[in-house]
């Protein structure tokens, strides 16, 4: 199989790609400086945890599995990660997009010896959002394919919305679900889809549409290593909140205790607009 594509910056064969594949790899888009700051705000983050830190390790597993997110507005250095590096621009021009609002930071850690991984899943069935969306994923260490994520070409123009799932289980959440459906069984039929997947240096980074069918290669056997990502989510103008059901309760709730109203564009102070067309470009 030929080498899946990558680009330099976010150009206009990058945004070309990014809408065939539903993913592209953009190569030293983050500088060491920004890397170091990323890592300095995951360990704040993981020495004060707040209200939406996760610990999704199974029992019985030799290490853990931990994430948080909507952290930057208590984690300085991700305040600054988001309003200081070209990650807005980016989402921006791939998505072909007028502006780029922040939908949520999320950092995961997955401890030596974690022995599980996300399933094959989207993102959009565990956000309360409706829109052009997508997900800048980047290493804060070397990491080899095995070690990242696994993407199936194409998946984002699927008509489906698939069951979001618990990431510590794998079965999907309680709720009302006749809106979406079983996600395929893909490892099982893995001849009738094409893979993409890459390996990244800290500086690269993934961008993929909320609707790229993907999972976690790392940790579904036990990582030798411990890894730490970081993911910035952002959403186009079209993007408005509409809350998906009992399984993002706790979310939809409090965006609207913040101000944010269902069906409306994104307006609340969790949610900053980072770029805009016309806006001074970031060195990328």
């Amino acid at each position: 199989m030929a080498s899946p594509p990558e680009f330099a910056a976010a150009s206009a064969d990058a945004a070309a790609s990014f809408e065939r594949d539903g993913v592209v790899c953009l190569r030293g888009v983050f500088s060491s400086d920004l890397i170091e700051l990323t890592i300095r705000g995951v360990e704040r983050s993981m020495a004060h945890p707040g209200r939406f830190f996760r610990d999704q390790t199974p029992q019985g597993s030799p290490g853990r599995y931990m994430f948080e997110y909507w952290a930057w507005r208590d984690v300085p250095e991700f305040a600054e990660l988001i309003h200081s590096s070209p990650a807005g621009e980016i989402a921006g021009r791939l998505m072909g997009a007028r502006s780029a609002t922040l939908i949520m930071d999320n950092w995961f850690m997955k401890e030596a010896g974690a022995a599980n991984g996300a399933p094959w899943h989207h993102d959009k069935p565990y956000f309360d959002f409706e829109g052009r969306m997508c997900n800048i994923w980047f290493p804060l260490e070397d990491a080899t394919a095995e070690e990242g994520l696994s993407f199936v070409k194409g998946s984002h123009l699927w008509p489906q919305t698939f069951k979001p799932q618990d990431f510590r289980d794998h079965v999907p959440f309680d709720g009302d679900m006749t809106d979406y459906a079983d996600v395929p069984d893909i490892d099982g039929n893995a001849g009738e889809y094409e893979f993409l997947s890459w390996d990244v240096a800290a500086g690269d980074c993934l961008v993929f549409d909320l609707k790229t069918v993907h999972g976690a290669a790392a940790g579904r056997t036990p990582l030798a290593n411990t890894i730490r990502r970081m993911s910035l989510r952002f959403a186009a103008e079209d993007t408005v909140f509409r809350p998906r059901g009992s399984w993002t309760e706790e979310t939809s709730q409090h965006l609207i205790a913040l101000g944010q109203k269902v069906g409306e564009p994104l307006d609340c102070d969790l949610l900053p607009t980072v770029w805009r067309t016309g806006s001074p470009s970031s060195s990328m």
